[in-house]
């Protein structure tokens, strides 16, 4: 599949660049975002580059379709975001946003760009999200998009080598706020 930019005006969610990788590794230093996102602690500029490298082949294979999120004034990445393929009618969406970006819908707007693509331009007929029960802020974006709590289920999530109680929720086509 080939990568697609998308926007409202307001926000740009584009394919990550190496020009990313200062921005990327300053945001994965937040031990908010650390707590809750698997990401490589401590973060370094090798982690940033090689998660940049491998978005092309990950959209080329399908696998995971993810972007950058940045100001349409200001190309200067605030968060990521990405549709993980379950297969061609499922994906779960996953995101994180840097604590400079936060408190503003940035990823409301982000997460509902990404959703409406995937319904409209993919066909998908159902959005799974999950996250690490206590994160607060996750389910509150998943609930101001329409997604539907699911549950917690125990010990789901793999969390630094750990198991960890998740909560999921799904959006269907036509539930999208």
């Amino acid at each position: 599949m080939d990568p697609v930019e998308l926007t409202d005006g307001r926000l740009v969610l584009r394919l990550p660049t190496d020009e990313d990788v200062e921005a990327v590794t300053r945001a994965c230093q937040d031990p908010e975002l650390q707590r809750w996102v698997p990401v490589p602690v401590p973060y370094a500029p090798e982690h940033a580059a090689a998660w940049i490298s491998d978005t092309r082949p990950s959209w080329a294979e399908d696998r995971e379709l993810r972007w950058v999120i940045n100001d349409a004034q200001d190309p200067a990445p605030l968060g990521a975001i990405g549709l993980h393929a379950h297969d061609t009618t499922m994906r779960e969406i996953g995101f994180w946003l840097a604590p400079w970006a936060r408190g503003r819908g940035v990823m409301t707007g982000a997460a509902r760009l990404a959703c409406g693509w995937g319904f409209d331009d993919l066909g998908l007929q159902r959005i799974e999200w999950w996250a690490n029960v206590g994160n607060e802020a996750s389910r509150a974006v998943a609930l101001r998009l329409g997604f539907t709590m699911e549950g917690t289920c125990r010990s789901r999530l793999l969390h630094r080598g750990e198991r960890v109680d998740g909560w999921v929720g799904g959006l269907l086509p036509g539930e999208l706020r």
